[in-house]
């Protein structure tokens, strides 16, 4: 079943019809992924307002990205921010939803996908998300035969597409073989990351995750759960080494990210996690991070709300 296309995109300045939100195939974005990106999320209160959540954290680790490329764009904070707000409105999903804030590398002069170049835009779309139900029953995981790349040859640090083919590549091993998702090993043999989420490991009542010298994204979805499980639960997210082994031990293992959410892990290599169902903290830490990202919890300032929505705002 193919879903439809969104009605509108937002590319280089301005809200677009969706198909045409285009890049040439010779730009250094399409060509090499020569990109960096973040992904956001919009969520519905009870009472049908929507909150952009922790743009600004997005935003900020998308500069972090761009200074690594050597990247410049033409966009301050504020107007990405209202770009995001002017796409999401025009779409007026009823659901969730996903938005995709996509920095790139344009053709340059000599339309050489290696040379130099200042020439750079912006493109975002958003695509609505309702929650999976392995939100609640859980995934089953592999350890991939990939490995995660490294800070020595492709910085997971840096946020950019070309780093997504390691992921790619490992998950669509995984689903081949049978498994929901997979998660990578780092250079030294301990754990990295799910593809494009972060690890969370409960061992004896302990929250740990791997730290950011493990060849993981620093995430802001992990972030989050620390700082929800230090309010609600008084529990601190260790950051250490996590052995593969561990997994298979751990009382309770999930996954953490913008798209992913909380999602808890039933098993990885076919050995089952704790009881094979999802475990209490990873119960109470979604229904926090439920309430945090429609703007119910202790910490308003996540949330960015949008206005009511009034006409496409298409240009």
């Amino acid at each position: 079943m193919t879903t439809a296309a969104p009605p509108y995109a937002w590319l280089d300045g301005g809200v677009v019809p969706w198909d045409q939100c285009v890049l040439h195939a010779r730009s250094q974005g399409a060509f090499w992924g020569a990109n960096v990106f973040e992904g956001l999320r919009v969520y519905r209160d009870p009472d049908g307002a929507r909150h952009l959540f922790r743009v600004q954290d997005h935003l900020t680790r998308l500069r972090r990205s761009m200074k690594s490329l050597h990247m410049e764009i033409d966009y301050s904070d504020a107007e990405l921010v209202r770009a995001c707000t002017d796409l999401v409105l025009a779409n007026d999903f009823e659901a969730d939803a996903h938005v995709c804030v996509v920095a790139y590398f344009g053709l340059g002069s000599s339309f050489d996908p290696m040379g130099h170049t200042t020439e750079t835009g912006v493109h975002i779309t958003s695509t609505p998300v309702p929650r999976s139900p392995a939100h609640e029953h859980g995934v089953a995981a592999s350890i991939s035969s990939w490995r995660r790349i490294g800070e020595d040859s492709m910085p997971p640090r840096i946020k950019t597409g070309a780093n997504y083919h390691n992921s790619r590549l490992a998950q669509h091993e995984a689903v081949r073989n049978g498994y929901d998702t997979t998660l990578l090993l780092n250079q030294r043999g301990t754990v990295a990351e799910a593809p494009g989420s972060c690890v969370v490991v409960v061992r004896e009542g302990e929250l740990i995750t791997p730290p950011g010298t493990s060849g993981v994204l620093e995430g802001i979805t992990v972030e989050t759960v620390a700082r929800l499980a230090e309010d609600h639960l008084g529990l601190t997210l260790r950051r250490r080494e996590i052995d593969r082994t561990e997994l298979y031990i751990a009382e309770e293992v999930f996954l953490c990210g913008t798209m992913s959410e909380l999602l808890p892990v039933t098993s990885v290599d076919r050995v089952t996690v704790g009881d094979g169902t999802r475990g209490p903290l990873t119960r109470l830490l979604q229904d926090h991070y439920d309430d945090a990202v429609r703007g119910l919890g202790k910490h308003p300032e996540w949330c960015t709300t949008l206005p009511a929505a009034g006409g496409t705002g298409a240009a």
